[in-house]
C-alpha cells in the first residue's frame, strides 16, 4: 500500500490552502508520503492550463503522484453537470493522475463512466453518510446500479463508522472487486453535548481524534482486510485541518500511524 496526502489537511475553511503547492508537495515527501491528492482550493477547472502544467511539474520533480481528483459542485444530474466532468476529465490527465471521485444520478454516472473509460480514467464513488453510499449494503446496490467496470468505489472507514456500520475487515471482504482507493480520517465519537459546536449524527457527536484513541473507527481491522484481500493501491490522508496542532506535525502523526498499521511490528 501507498500512501498519498490530501491537502485538506492544510484547508482553511474552504476557501484557501495555508501552503503553496511547492510547500505542500515538499512537506508530503519530507514526510513519506508518495503521493498527493489535491483540492480545489489547490487546482480547480479555473487555474490557468499554464498554472495547471506548473503544478504537475512540481509534483513530477518531487518523485510524486496526483492520486485523486474530486468533481466539486459537480453532481451528474444533467447535461450540464456532465459537460463539466468533461472538463475534469481533461483537468485529471493533465496532472497525470488515473481517478476522478464523482457520483450523482445513475444514468449520467454511467455516461460519465463510460466517456472517463475513453481516457484509461477510473471513476469511483465513496462511502458518505447522506449519501448512496452511506451503508455497505446501499453501496453494493448502488454500485450493481450502475454497473460500469470503471466506476468503483472509494472507501472511507470514518464515514461508515459515523453511520454506526461496521468498517473493519469484513466490510473490506464484501466490497473487495470494488474497491479502488481508501481514505483516512480520524472522527472521535463523543456524547451528545459534551462540547458545543460539535457534527451530530445518529445520536452521537464527533469531534477529531487520532488512530487509536478511544471511540475512533477501528483502522487496525481495516488494514487487516485490506491485507487480506491483498490490496495494493492508495490510501490517503484527507484528515481536515484542526484548531491547536498546525498541519505538519498533524500530517506526520497520521502518516505515522498509517505505517505501523500497514506494516505492524510482529
Amino acid at each position: 500500500m501507498k500512501l498519498s496526502l490530501s491537502g485538506r489537511m492544510f484547508e482553511v475553511d474552504y476557501r484557501a490552502c495555508e501552503l503553496s503547492m511547492a510547500d505542500f508537495v515538499a512537506t508530503a515527501k519530507d514526510i513519506g508520503y508518495q503521493g498527493v491528492e489535491l483540492r480545489k482550493t489547490q487546482v480547480s477547472l479555473d487555474t490557468p492550463a499554464q498554472e495547471v502544467t506548473r503544478i504537475a511539474r512540481i509534483i513530477e520533480k518531487a518523485g510524486l503522484e496526483v492520486t485523486c481528483v474530486t468533481t466539486r459542485g459537480g453532481s451528474l444530474e444533467d447535461r450540464g453537470k456532465f459537460e463539466l466532468f468533461k472538463k475534469y476529465v481533461r483537468l485529471t490527465e493533465a496532472l497525470g493522475c488515473k481517478l476522478i471521485k464523482t457520483g450523482g444520478d445513475v444514468p449520467w454516472v454511467q455516461r460519465a463512466a463510460d466517456y472517463a473509460a475513453e481516457h484509461g480514467i477510473t471513476t469511483a464513488g465513496n462511502t458518505h453518510i447522506k449519501t448512496p453510499f452511506e451503508t455497505v449494503s446501499s453501496a453494493l446496490e448502488r454500485l450493481r446500479a450502475i454497473g460500469r467496470a470503471n466506476y468503483r468505489l472509494i472507501y472511507d472507514p470514518a464515514n461508515l463508522f459515523m453511520a454506526q456500520e461496521d468498517h473493519g475487515a469484513e466490510p473490506v471482504a464484501k466490497l473487495a472487486d470494488s474497491i479502488c482507493y481508501v481514505t483516512v480520517q480520524c472522527p472521535q465519537r463523543v456524547p451528545l453535548k459534551q462540547e458545543e459546536g460539535l457534527f451530530e449524527y445518529k445520536g452521537f457527536a464527533y469531534k477529531q481524534g487520532l488512530p487509536g484513541e478511544m471511540g475512533t473507527p477501528d483502522f487496525a481491522s481495516m488494514f487487516r482486510g485490506l491485507d487480506q484481500i491483498g490490496y495494493d493501491g492508495w490510501v490517503s490522508v484527507v484528515e481536515p485541518k484542526r484548531e491547536g496542532m498546525t498541519g505538519s506535525p498533524l500530517a506526520r502523526s497520521f502518516y505515522e500511524s498509517c505505517i505501523e498499521l500497514i506494516s505492524p511490528r510482529t
